[in-house]
């Protein structure tokens, strides 16, 4: 039986105990103790069962997978005590309220031991295999949307951590967050408020959201060291940077898209999509520099510039052929990131064609047009594993 089905057996049961009770008061009004004992006898012990089922859960054995199933019936006992407490009030019944709390407390400890199993997944994964293309990494895609779908249970985890403290191991770097985000409940995050708190309560789990926020943020981060080791293992350096621009291009845009962006603040997600384009320029001048190279930016002869062009011709060559499998995955930095490559190179060799094209029609090389080299970097990042070997408007002269 699925979670939900458990669930909603659980609290249709809780309505029917509920019933009995109004049923019992209404017939043993004359006596409490017989509506008591009655009571206690009918439900006492099916209650007990019902709500020993959450902590033999909580008791089985760990996986990050099993998180949200946990607290998914953390989040149904909260909900149900206030009634369980009330149906349940009598002294001889205290073992359930007593089970409803013992429960409780299971679940809070098992979710914040899971948590830090996740978090410890993500700093074990060994693999050395390269991604192919220096696309997104599935360890990237599954941290990210486990970190998402765990952002939705942000109450759940503010309650729990105020029995089990959210701890970072390690102090995380001021820069990680951004600096103007207000701890509010609609958007708490990790740096203070110059506003004194509304009340000692709303103080404490203003901190404890807080500590959630920054929680959080310390899975990203440890989810980073990941792929840095990871982008160490390529052995082209451009293929590195990309690497690495498109899996933190991806994380800043799974923030933005759920709870994530309230918990870690827009400026958090700005800083981070910075620090990809940074990834993406770093990865023009490894993949980039040697062909921008070849076009000289001074005067030079005809035989020179004869050379030059056979030069810019085969750095071009071979560099659309090591890329023809690279990826860029989000489509408005692919195109940002051709626009920097063609920017790079193109306003060069426009003046460079200007002057000595038409001087090397009688030469034996390829004369590609400014528009030709254009349209074979708009052939970038596609991914497929093949390009033209010479552009269609392309002259052999």
């Amino acid at each position: 039986m699925c979670i939900n089905k458990i669930l909603l057996s659980h609290i249709q049961y809780i309505f029917y105990l509920y019933n009995s009770y109004v049923l019992l008061y209404h017939v043993f009004v004359g006596s409490v103790v017989v509506r008591e004992v009655v009571f206690a006898d009918s439900a006492g012990d099916a209650a007990l069962q019902f709500l020993g089922f959450p902590e033999s859960v909580a008791k089985s054995k760990r996986s990050p997978e099993k998180l949200f199933r946990l607290l998914d019936l953390y989040d149904a006992v909260t909900e149900l005590r206030p009634e369980i407490e009330l149906i349940f009030s009598f002294d001889s019944t205290a073992a359930v309220r007593a089970q409803a709390l013992a429960s409780l407390s299971k679940l809070a400890e098992t979710a914040s031991a899971t948590l830090t199993d996740f978090e410890s997944a993500i700093t074990k994964e060994s693999s050395r295999s390269t991604f192919p293309g220096g696309g997104v990494h599935p360890m990237t895609r599954y941290a990210m949307n486990y970190i998402s779908l765990l952002a939705d249970y942000q109450s759940a985890l503010v309650k729990i951590s105020a029995d089990f403290p959210i701890h970072t191991p390690t102090p995380i770097p001021a820069f990680f967050f951004g600096t103007s985000q207000a701890p509010t409940e609609q958007q708490p995050a990790v740096s203070g408020s110059s506003s004194p708190p509304a009340s000692s309560s709303s103080s404490s789990e203003g901190s404890r959201r807080s500590a959630i926020a920054a929680r959080f943020a310390w899975l990203i981060l440890s989810l980073l060291c990941k792929l840095d080791e990871k982008a160490a293992a390529y052995r082209d350096v451009g293929l590195s940077y990309l690497f690495l621009a498109n899996n933190l291009q991806y994380i800043v845009n799974k923030v933005r898209s759920c709870r994530l962006r309230e918990l870690l603040g827009e400026e958090w997600a700005t800083r981070h999509a910075a620090k990809a384009r940074q990834h993406a320029a770093g990865y023009d001048r490894a993949a980039w520099g040697r062909v921008a190279a070849t076009i000289p930016t001074g005067n030079v002869s005809a035989g020179e510039a004869r050379g030059r062009m056979r030069a810019f011709n085969a750095a071009l060559e071979e560099a659309c052929a090591a890329e023809s499998g690279w990826v860029v995955a989000d489509a408005a930095m692919r195109e940002e990131m051709r626009a920097n490559v063609r920017r790079m190179i193109l306003p060069a060799y426009r003046g460079f064609y200007t002057r000595w094209g038409a001087a090397m029609e009688d030469a034996a090389a390829v004369l590609l047009s400014p528009d030709d080299v254009g349209n074979r970097v708009g052939e970038l990042f596609s991914g497929s594993g093949s390009h033209r070997t010479k552009a269609s408007s392309s002259r052999t002269v």
